[in-house]
């Protein structure tokens, strides 16, 4: 069965807009959501804070979060391939 998905960017509008937009795309089916850390400049607690926050929320209405990084997001942040505990403080699930 395919899975309905929608993208968000935490840095681009308030957790207010995205929470209405979360309640909208549930109602009408959508089940994933991607979002991105390449162009986020906020701080590591800034990023954890805004991030953990609307992660809570989609998890609460049944979505599953898939989020972009790369090694440039790993190096700026001071996290590493062997240390994914920053990425469960957004509550991500992580897979290696």
């Amino acid at each position: 069965m395919r899975r309905l998905g929608i993208s968000i960017y935490p840095e681009k509008s308030t957790k207010e807009e995205i929470k209405n937009y979360i309640d909208q795309m549930s109602k009408l089916g959508f089940s994933r959501i991607f979002s991105c850390l390449l162009s986020v400049e906020k701080s590591k607690e800034e990023i954890i804070e805004d991030f953990k926050d609307i992660n809570l929320y989609a998890k609460e209405k049944g979505f599953e979060i898939i989020v972009d990084v790369s090694p440039r997001v790993f190096q700026k942040l001071g996290i590493s391939y062997q240390e994914l505990s920053f990425l469960r403080k957004l509550e991500l699930m992580v897979y290696v």
